[in-house]
């Protein structure tokens, strides 16, 4: 039973459903989901941290734009640039 002044959709929703592509990766040590846009760039849905003090980052809030720097060949990790928060 879950008691919330959220409407029952919102909390649980296909993921397969919804337009856009998520990944989950992890920005300044931190976990968070990102959700792809049209022009390329992705935008924060989502933190996974117990730390306290992540939640309190502007550049991981849910909103915030994000576009990905094509990496060096020999990382494969990619490096991403805040481009605007909320």
């Amino acid at each position: 039973m879950i008691y919330s002044i959220v409407p029952f959709d919102q909390i649980l929703f296909d993921q397969q459903s919804s337009s856009g592509t998520r990944m989950e990766v992890t920005l300044d040590g931190e976990q968070v989901v990102l959700l792809q846009n049209d022009n390329n760039t992705y935008s924060v849905e989502r933190l996974i941290s117990t730390n306290p003090r992540a939640y309190l980052k502007p550049e991981l809030m849910p909103g915030t734009l994000l576009m990905t720097i094509t990496a060096k060949e020999e990382t494969p990790r990619a490096i991403w640039k805040i481009m605007k928060t909320d």
